[in-house]
């Protein structure tokens, strides 16, 4: 069995941990209601399996994701063509630009 699948088996497995604990404690204060009873504290047992449960959860998820890619630029690179990566204008002119705006600016002729 692959880690990714083995991961998400685990990640399962403590999500619906984690649904049995809040529905334990829905239970819970629904009983204290119909009773009477004030609010008083969630039972231990209902935390500890909150909290145990999440971390279940989190290290099914960490297993289950995939591997980083690598983000190096020289790898990148590597994928490309010449083509793709040279593809800016051969010559850049800019006789094409008049500027009519004062005298001094129409001798210089930037």
């Amino acid at each position: 069995m692959s880690q990714q699948v083995l991961g998400k088996a685990i990640g399962m497995i403590g999500a619906l941990f984690l649904l049995h604990s809040a529905f334990s404690t829905y239970e819970h204060l629904a009983y204290l209601k119909a009773v009477g009873l004030g609010k008083e504290e969630i039972p231990i047992e209902i935390v500890v399996e909150c909290l145990a449960s999440a971390l279940v959860t989190l290290v099914g998820v960490v297993l289950s994701a995939q591997p980083f890619k690598n983000i190096l630029m020289q790898e990148e690179i590597k994928k490309l063509t010449i083509d793709k990566v040279d593809t800016r204008a051969s010559f850049m002119t800019f006789d094409h630009r008049h500027i009519h705006s004062t005298a001094a600016q129409q001798e210089r002729k930037v």
